[in-house]
């Protein structure tokens, strides 16, 4: 099957990230995939840099461009693609014309953000893959047909993520004690994935025992920069450089969960089911999750995690402390996780049910 992938954002995420990894798993499973993106975008750079194969840059930037339109049809005819899989809002209005002239058009939508324009979903793609149950729901209250929805929620690579991970440098680059409780949060350095209340988390615990090191491990964009200075300014001011360390990125985001103690899933706004939390249960680690958006599709309160409500540090360090102080709860929780992580949120299972979905949209039948 010959697939073409779109994705006209700028930025580096958990969206681009799997938008990556699905275009390299089908080139390495008897597939041709084509992933067009912006030349100045971070997907390109990061694409190019790991050597993956069939990159077309082409500016995706202006979603009426008539000419960037017709290349796309062009390129489609071509090389015989069978489907198309859009990303982001501007190129699938790029992939209309593509759609218009046969071929099926999927467009993903990773997340959860208010439903502005019903038509597009309606009756300007052949389908709609939805990240996350939650993301079904919205389009289905905008008046989208629950037929036209499949849901393939997140997965996680088990040969990178697992219990078996080497993490003993980072000990070393951090000066890691053996006593230390470590305590993490991925993402990118952004107000509504809940950094501040993170922040605030740590520094109620640091109040009460200095044995715990926080990690903050991501990048912020150039419009959440000064978001970033709030949070260096506030580490300042209270005096927790020591035991509260922004990385920046890391292309070691395996070895950080085995490293941790505890994953702290801090979003306030829009989540879908965050590949984080897979990648975590794959490690045999505890997850402390608010309740935005999907994050409650995979994780159940004291059943395999803990929830708490979104923008509420009290009771997200309560949440914290409590597992630190229970290594009974902390093991039946990570035990639960990785079984679940193993049985049902493989990225071999993902990928599956995708290439299921690509196959059902060109059967002469569809």
């Amino acid at each position: 099957m010959k697939i073409l992938h779109t994705e006209s954002s700028m930025h580096w995420g958990g969206q681009e990230f799997r938008t990556l990894l699905e275009h390299n798993y089908l080139n390495e499973h008897q597939h041709e995939s084509w992933l067009i993106c912006h030349p100045e975008s971070q997907l390109y750079q990061k694409a190019v840099t790991t050597g993956a194969k069939n990159i077309i840059a082409m500016n995706l930037s202006k979603a009426w461009r008539l000419d960037i339109a017709l290349r796309l049809l062009l390129i489609c005819k071509l090389k015989r693609i069978n489907v198309i899989n859009s990303h982001s809002a501007k190129d699938s209005l790029l992939c209309l014309l593509a759609y218009l002239f046969g071929t099926p058009l999927v467009r993903s939508r990773q997340i959860t953000n208010s439903i502005r324009k019903k038509f597009s979903y309606s009756h300007c793609c052949s389908h709609i893959l939805a990240a996350a149950d939650i993301i079904k729901s919205m389009l289905i209250n905008a008046g989208v047909d629950q037929k036209k929805i499949t849901v393939i929620g997140e997965g996680v690579d088990l040969q990178e993520f697992n219990p078996n991970v080497d993490s003993d440098y980072l000990k070393k680059e951090f000066n890691i004690q053996p006593n230390d409780k470590v305590i993490i949060n991925i993402g990118m350095i952004r107000a509504d994935k809940g950094q501040k209340y993170f922040l605030d988390a740590a520094i109620k615990i640091l109040k009460l025992r200095t044995d715990v090191k926080f990690f903050l491990i991501g990048e912020a964009t150039e419009a959440s920069k000064p978001f970033e200075r709030e949070l260096i300014e506030s580490i300042s001011q209270h005096k927790i450089a020591d035991h509260f360390v922004m990385t920046g990125y890391r292309n070691d985001v395996a070895a950080f969960i085995h490293l941790s103690d505890l994953v702290v899933v801090a979003s306030i706004g829009t989540e879908a089911q965050s590949r984080i939390v897979p990648q975590s249960f794959a490690t045999s680690r505890t997850v402390v999750t608010t309740n935005a958006g999907g994050l409650t599709e995979l994780v159940s309160h004291e059943a395999n995690g803990l929830v708490v409500p979104p923008s509420n540090a009290e009771a997200m360090s309560e949440a914290i402390i409590r597992l630190l102080d229970n290594q009974a709860l902390k093991h039946k929780l990570e035990s639960a996780a990785y079984t679940m992580a193993i049985n049902q949120l493989s990225f071999e299972q993902m990928m599956t049910k995708t290439i299921t979905l690509y196959t059902q949209l060109t059967s002469p039948h569809c």
